[in-house]
């Protein structure tokens, strides 16, 4: 796990959060909106970012808080963000239109919760083709059976099994990650069923140095871990990132790096 703090920005006095993001890094070589990258080339990434979508507190008065973050996230440093509120898909399309002009990617993503025999808090981070927008990631949440009054309450649980949400996603061309199971003793016992079970090899960690969990129980598979900021404020935003090796900076790069295996790979 190669963790990234985000880059300083150097001046003669410390700037202002609202001056930070008033900021726009700008590429003049810029193909469809997005920056020229080579292949298999390291980007600073962070999948766990939430919106004024599920927390208010995201906004700064007077500041249009969709094209603040997407310049805030060049601050930091970041090539590559995923949108993920609980049971919302409501802030995609205003970031993607924010992010339209930069070389910043921005991956769609939901954040649900479900159950396993094990621990009935078992938390999802699901991410989605970057032409997913708001009304996508609505349509499939609505196929997992919840309901529109509970869009946005982090406290609902899908009451569907694990794998009959894994169709559902894959259905939607989607992948999954499991998010901040080593937050607790109870959830963490659940890792266990999603790595033998539902063979994930993929998880957004709450701590680094849960990274020896997974050396001491499975010391011969590879897996990829990481711990991504979930950001509840602007201030949080790429204040814990991954770099990640991609072939491409979007989704269908990092499906490469986060797609589960089969029982029969295993």
């Amino acid at each position: 796990m190669e963790a990234n703090e985000g880059n300083a920005v150097m001046s003669d006095r410390p700037k202002s959060l609202s001056e930070k993001i008033e900021k726009t890094s700008e590429n003049p070589e810029l193909k469809n909106g997005k920056a020229r990258r080579g292949r298999n080339k390291k980007y600073v990434v962070d999948l766990r970012i939430h919106s004024p979508a599920s927390l208010g507190y995201m906004k700064i008065e007077g500041i249009d808080t969709a094209p603040a973050l997407v310049r805030l996230a060049k601050v930091k440093g970041l090539d590559v963000i995923a949108v993920t509120d609980f049971y919302s898909g409501n802030f995609i399309d205003p970031m993607v239109e924010a992010a339209r002009e930069s070389d910043l990617t921005v991956i769609p993503g939901v954040v649900i919760r479900c159950a396993i025999k094990s621990c009935n808090d078992v938390v999802l981070l699901c991410l989605f083709p970057e032409e997913y927008g708001t009304e996508d990631v609505e349509h499939f949440m609505l196929e997992l059976g919840i309901p529109r009054s509970s869009f946005g309450d982090e406290r609902y649980t899908v009451d569907m099994e694990l794998s009959e949400i894994l169709n559902v996603l894959e259905k939607h061309g989607g992948e999954a990650m499991p998010s901040r199971m080593d937050k607790t003793p109870y959830r963490m016992g659940a890792i266990p069923e999603l790595v033998e079970k539902y063979g994930f090899r993929a998880f957004d960690l709450a701590y680094a140095d849960s990274a020896s969990f997974f050396k001491k129980n499975w010391p011969r598979t590879k897996f990829q871990l990481f711990s991504f900021s979930n950001a509840n404020s602007l201030a949080q935003v790429g204040s814990r990132s991954a770099k990640i090796k991609l072939s491409t900076p979007g989704f269908e790069g990092l499906k490469k790096v986060v797609s589960r295996v089969t029982a029969a790979s295993a």
